[in-house]
């Protein structure tokens, strides 16, 4: 844990030079004056935000590890967040997946999800949602190719309080999650057994 000292020491308030720079006269009053202003007292705050962070990392190296861990998977979580296009891609493989399955062993669960999805797609209402670290693939009442003023008027839309019923997928970490739960056992009907177990007996 040395080395937050020596982050700390690198950047305390002494170490970080601020350089005084001054306008030419003509500049003085003007709107440039006013942005080299903003810009100045920017570099500012961001400079003692950083040495006010490499403080507390030094004094508690525990807390500081911690924060810039969970930053570290933030910034994994938004680079590997699927978007739109992945859906569909994941959502063909799906169906190409089912298609080599005789129609006797698949499964009749996964079968009315993917023909579910696909017309949602052929209907134009898939959209999806981003909030940085995770997305969501939801359904809309309308394409948005419709003319309909329904179909654009904002206060007409979904309501926040049911929106989770809306939801068709869950995309974080590179992956569809709830498009991967429905695939699983694809090739396995559980209504082959029960009809062998009523002929059996």
């Amino acid at each position: 844990m040395t080395w937050f000292g020596d982050i700390g020491r690198r950047f305390t308030l002494k170490s970080v030079s601020t350089t005084q720079f001054k306008l030419p006269q003509r500049f003085r009053g003007t709107i440039i004056e006013k942005w080299a202003n903003y810009w100045k007292n920017l570099c500012i705050d961001y400079k003692e935000v950083v040495v006010e962070t490499a403080q507390n990392a030094r004094e508690k190296p525990v807390k500081g590890v911690l924060i810039l861990s969970g930053f570290g998977f933030m910034g994994y979580c938004a680079h590997s967040n699927p978007d739109a296009r992945s859906f569909r891609d994941k959502l063909l493989y799906c169906t190409n997946q089912m298609i080599m399955v005789g129609e006797q062993i698949r499964n009749p669960s996964s079968v009315s999800h993917l023909i579910f999805l696909e017309n949602c797609y052929n209907k134009g209402v898939i959209r999806r949602l981003s909030l940085g670290v995770v997305s969501f693939m939801w359904i809309s009442d309308y394409d948005e190719a419709s003319g309909l003023y329904q179909a654009h008027c904002d206060y007409l839309g979904p309501k926040y309080l049911t929106f989770h019923q809306r939801i068709v997928d869950v995309g974080f970490l590179w992956r569809w999650w709830l498009l991967q739960k429905a695939m699983t056992d694809y090739d396995i009907n559980p209504l082959e057994f029960e009809n062998s177990d009523q002929t059996s007996s």
